[in-house]
């Protein structure tokens, strides 16, 4: 098993939770039944005879045990919490799953304990329910599968959960949990009845059968089931702990439920007989009749099969367990050699007898006669009175004693019937509380309506004012938006106005210094154009020279040639005229002959 809680105590070890479902059988908290160790705990023979045939005899009046102030003071028991909450309801639903497989099956034995002389019921898995009755109804007790303390015990108030020696929860008389700041004088009780628990379990050690007629006066106020499913009814919690395990716990006390239903037809057929038959044998589980202690069929025997099948099924068996119990009512009557038999006349089974001996028990009868009349009259009446004065001390005995049962029976038929008029009367209470606290919540949840409705109302009239007080913001602020506008209008035409005489003078001031700049450029291009012509006018004047001083040359060098000749005649030079800058002066061989670009 795994862990499920969480102490209140720091430091605290770890501790083991019962399982989610069939905690009596051994199972993981995911609710999953271990076969295996359900079988070897099922297989395992009882020491001790696990249930005793009910007794014959009349009702007695039950001694009670104490209340939970009046028990021993006890150390408190230390407390944990549940980790999952959704398995908060283990304990509760776990003892409700045995005492739903247990129904009306009378205790399979009793016990004293004190004053009080509790009834117990052991499972097919050594799982055990004790019962133990109060001047206010009955406190239960649980105990799991070989353990000798209770997991869970519930008193006509409270319900109290235990894991491994620590109070885990409690539950209220609906069902609810009781929040563990809300405790109280409940530890305290929770811790009393811990410990007597444990001492009721060993004390049970020690058995004794169960009156019938005693359990057939007290089962309906022992038998709560229907408190059970009301309170679970309650708790959608439980109810969704319960859906979750519903399958495993009806798997796991199937063969339970079968030896239980067996035990209620015996019981009835038997209550039907009013008791003056032979107990009908107890139900027990096939493998307990290898037991020492249940070798006796005519006090143990299993039950029919069918009781786990459908209804067809469920009735033949019960029609074989009525047949069982009538023929064991009918055989103390059956014929044995010298028995009579019922039937007219009382007729013996041995042959009529011979004359001789009627004529001796004749003879023999004289004798006696006179033997009594020589005794003399006084003293045969003497005698004669005695047994009819010992024969009337008997039957006022035996009226005293029926009276006394009646008188007991009553009592008791009164007591419990206080006690089942005490728990319809809480019941009606709790139901009237319920009621009244139905009609609370509904008016609560009225009001709260009319409340959510009025603060709707008022919600939506604020909201209704919030939005006229908007529209009117809106209005103005869009009138001051226009306003605003109209002066930034104006402000905008005032300034393209001013933007626009701006520019105007900056044209006109872009003008003139463009008309400065024409003429600038004007001036400069005529400077540039006198330059350059009379840069032209120096290049001609520099190439007539050069063309004077080549020609010169040239007539130099004709001259040193030639022979000496007359000299020349004169002639006019000729009139140089000015020819385009462009023009390409040629040179002779001598001085280069090369190509030259004048400058423009």
């Amino acid at each position: 098993m795994t862990n499920r809680f969480q102490t209140h105590l720091r430091g605290a070890a770890t501790f083991t939770a019962i399982a989610a479902a069939l905690a009596l059988a051994g199972c993981n908290p995911s609710g999953s039944v271990d076969r295996s160790q359900t079988t070897s705990q099922a297989a395992s023979l009882p020491a001790l005879p696990a249930t005793l045939p009910l007794a014959p005899g009349g009702v007695t009046t039950p001694a009670y045990a104490p209340a939970a102030k009046l028990l021993p003071a006890a150390r408190p028991i230390r407390t944990v919490r549940v980790a999952d909450p959704r398995d908060s309801y283990a304990y509760a639903d776990d003892a409700w799953g045995f005492a739903d497989a247990l129904g009306d099956a009378p205790p399979d034995y009793g016990f004293d304990y004190g004053d009080a002389q509790p009834w117990a019921w052991q499972g097919y898995d050594d799982s055990v329910a004790f019962v133990e009755p109060l001047d206010d109804g009955y406190r239960y007790y649980y105990y799991r599968a070989g353990s000798d303390t209770p997991y869970f015990v519930r008193d006509p108030d409270y319900g109290y959960g235990y894991d491994n020696g620590q109070l885990a929860v409690i539950y209220d008389r609906g069902g609810g949990l009781v929040p563990y700041a809300d405790y109280g004088p409940r530890l305290d009780y929770a811790s009393r009845y811990y410990v007597r628990g444990r001492d009721l379990y060993q004390a049970s050690r020690q058995r004794r059968p169960v009156i019938a007629a005693n359990w057939a006066a007290r089962r309906d106020a022992i038998v709560d089931a229907q408190r059970w499913a009301a309170a679970r009814a309650e708790q959608r919690a439980w109810q969704d702990y319960h859906q979750r395990t519903e399958a495993r716990q009806a798997e796991h006390w199937r063969e339970e439920q079968a030896r239980r239903r067996a035990d209620e037809v015996r019981f009835a057929t038997w209550q039907g007989q009013d008791f003056n038959t032979p107990p009908p044998p107890r139900a027990i589980p096939a493998a307990w009749t290898r037991a020492k202690w249940a070798q006796d069929q005519r006090r143990f025997a299993p039950p029919a099969p069918g009781f786990t099948g459908d209804a067809a099924a469920r009735e033949r068996a019960a029609m074989e367990e009525r047949e069982r119990v009538a023929r064991a009512a009918r055989r103390p009557l059956q014929q044995t050699p010298g028995a009579f038999v019922a039937g007219p006349g009382l007729q013996r089974q041995q042959p009529q007898p011979q004359d001789q001996q009627r004529a001796d028990f004749a003879r023999q009868q004289a004798e006696r006669a006179q033997r009594a009349q020589a005794l003399g009259d006084q003293r045969l009446a003497a005698q004669q009175h005695a047994l009819q004065e010992t024969a009337r001390q008997q039957r006022e005995q035996a009226l005293r004693q029926q009276q006394q049962q009646a008188q007991a029976s009553q009592l008791a038929a009164a007591r419990d019937a206080q006690v089942r008029a005490r728990q319809q009367a809480d019941r009606a209470g709790e139901q009237a509380r319920r009621r009244q606290a139905q009609a609370n919540e509904r008016a609560q949840a009225q009001q709260h309506a009319q409340a959510e409705m009025q603060q709707r109302r008022q919600e939506q009239a604020r909201q209704a004012r919030e939005q006229v007080q908007q529209r009117q913001a809106a209005q103005v602020q869009q009138r001051a938006q226009e306003h605003a506008r109209a002066q930034e209008q104006a402000r905008g035409q005032e300034q393209a106005a001013r933007a626009q005489a701006r520019q105007a003078a900056q044209a006109q001031q872009r003008q003139a210094e463009q008309a400065q700049q024409r003429a600038q450029i004007q001036a400069r291009a005529q400077e540039r154009q006198a330059a350059q012509a009379q840069q032209r006018a120096e290049i001609q004047a520099q190439a007539q020279q050069r063309q004077a001083a080549q020609a010169q040359q040239r007539a130099e060098i004709q001259a040193r040639q030639r022979p000496a000749a007359p000299p020349p005649q004169a002639h006019p030079a000729p009139v140089p005229h000015p020819q385009p800058a462009a023009l390409v002066s040629h040179g002779n061989p001598g001085n280069g002959g090369g190509h030259k670009h004048e400058p423009h």
